[in-house]
């Protein structure tokens, strides 16, 4: 009996999708780019001064300016907004206060005193209380070389009346390693020299991508702290582990949880922030060199873990391609997202970027 070709190709799409859920794989859906509306930044790169003055020699200042990789933000008793800077390169934070035009450095930058290395800092949160900065957990993305010193996370007690860290109240835990090789989801993807993405580092062509772990978003809420992974990214779903703040640094049982989001393929989590009514995502390229294509993303997920694959909403896609880089600038990569306000139909966000210098903050604002 003979079947039209389009019978044909039901049955085949019929089968193979039999398969994928015979076999237990899942592929992450996420809504068609053309359902979210394209957002650009409000207005130009706000200005920062002569930047943040970082204890380093000449040559390495503006590749240490241009790494920007987290920001958390707080009002202290002035009604000031003073906000956090964590930079991947160094073992430097900045404070900065942010006014309607410009984000404006301090003079001198805090110094993470009592660390053994780079820490490789790619995000930060505040509760309002306490600020936590994270380093990648990840191996070294030019020779898949085991980083040790990234294996932390940090906490930092504020000034209500500053805004700023009180530098004593210094603590560190590197508890996570441990809890993420605890988690079934994870544990294939943490370990020593885990090559990031897919594809052979850079200077090690001999290796293959491993899918390694790599931390690059945070957000505290309701005492959790929740790390979003850039990788792996495992059929179009990044992972998120939620932990207990508290314990994670006191001791006792941190409640690790895994949840995954369908951000689409080749699309990791670049950071995340609480917002009133879960946290908002910052999605871009994941560890694979050629997923640049993919773009940025600003997703809401509503903060709720689940065993089930989580479907964010998507907000909006970010149209960056009007941004005039300064003298100082090299590239975009968006890294950092923080609340500036929040009303019943909008998002108004500050974003900061690696490869800008001091984060080229902008502003974007966002419809619900």
């Amino acid at each position: 009996m003979k079947r039209s070709r389009s019978c044909v190709h039901h049955v085949a799409a019929a089968v193979g999708m039999s398969l994928l859920l015979c076999c237990g794989l899942t592929l992450a859906q996420t809504p068609s780019p053309t359902q979210a509306p394209v957002v650009a930044p409000s207005g130009p790169i706000l200005d920062s001064g002569d930047g943040f003055a970082f204890d380093v020699k000449a040559k390495k200042l503006q590749k240490t300016r241009q790494s920007a990789s987290g920001i958390a933000c707080t009002v202290n008793a002035s009604q000031q907004r003073v906000c956090l800077v964590a930079f991947d390169e160094g073992t430097q934070v900045g404070f900065a206060t942010l006014t309607e035009r410009a984000l404006v450095p301090d003079p001198q930058v805090l110094s993470l005193t009592g660390l053994q290395g780079e820490l490789d800092a790619e995000a930060a949160a505040t509760d309002g209380q306490d600020v936590y900065i994270t380093g990648s957990h990840s191996a070294k993305r030019a020779d898949c070389a085991s980083n040790p010193d990234s294996r932390l996370v940090l906490r930092l007690q504020l000034d209500p009346n500053s805004g700023r860290a009180v530098p004593a109240s210094l603590k560190t835990s590197g508890r996570l390693w441990s809890l993420m090789q605890a988690q079934p989801e994870l544990a294939a993807y943490v370990g020593e020299r885990k090559c990031l993405g897919t594809e052979p580092p850079p200077k090690a062509p001999g290796l293959s991508g491993q899918q390694g772990i790599n931390i690059e978003g945070l957000a505290v809420r309701d005492g959790r702290l929740m790390f979003g992974f850039r990788g792996p990214v495992i059929n179009g779903a990044a992972f998120t582990l939620a932990v207990d703040a508290k314990a994670l640094f006191e001791g006792g049982d941190a409640r690790p949880q895994v949840t995954r989001l369908a951000l689409g393929g080749h699309r990791g989590i670049r950071d995340m922030v609480a917002v009133s009514d879960g946290v908002l995502v910052l999605a871009g390229p994941d560890d694979d060199g050629d997923s640049e294509a993919v773009g940025w993303a600003v997703f809401h997920w509503d903060g709720k873990t689940s065993q089930d694959l989580v479907q964010p909403r998507l907000l909006a896609r970010l149209d960056l391609g009007a941004v005039k880089l300064r003298r100082c600038d090299a590239e975009i990569k968006p890294e950092a997202l923080t609340v500036l306000q929040e009303t019943s139909g909008r998002y108004q966000l500050l974003m900061l970027s690696d490869g800008l210098c001091d984060g080229g903050p902008m502003v974007l604002t966002l419809q619900k």
